[in-house]
């Protein structure tokens, strides 16, 4: 059986793109409760973790550009997103998948 170990988060929607603002969440066995308030980046880390696990992008992301974090909002010309999953596979080996998106703003 699959099991979920760990995900860092950095540069996705409100988690912020710098190397001190990585998020880490730790999953324990057999469950995990994700709860927060409002706009504290639950959905965001569902949304990750079915990015990491399937491919597919959220709804309204078709190029990853709702998914990273605003440059205009990091007052930056480029933005880096990436997501780690650290996981055991169903033959018990530990497997880390990571994935980086980058948003950039034109300059005029």
């Amino acid at each position: 059986m699959s099991r979920l170990h760990k995900m860092s988060i950095q540069g996705i929607r409100s988690f912020g793109n710098r190397d001190q603002d990585t998020q880490v969440i730790t999953f324990f066995s057999p469950l995990t409760v994700i709860v927060g308030p409002n706009g504290s980046g639950k959905t965001t880390i569902i949304e990750c973790l079915k990015y990491m696990s399937t491919g597919i992008m959220p709804p309204g992301a078709k190029t990853g550009g709702a998914f990273v974090h605003d440059p205009k909002v990091a007052h930056d010309t480029e933005v880096r997103g990436q997501i780690r999953l650290l996981f055991q596979d169903v033959t018990g080996h530990n497997v880390q998948v990571q994935r980086t998106l980058v948003a950039t703003q034109k300059v005029i």
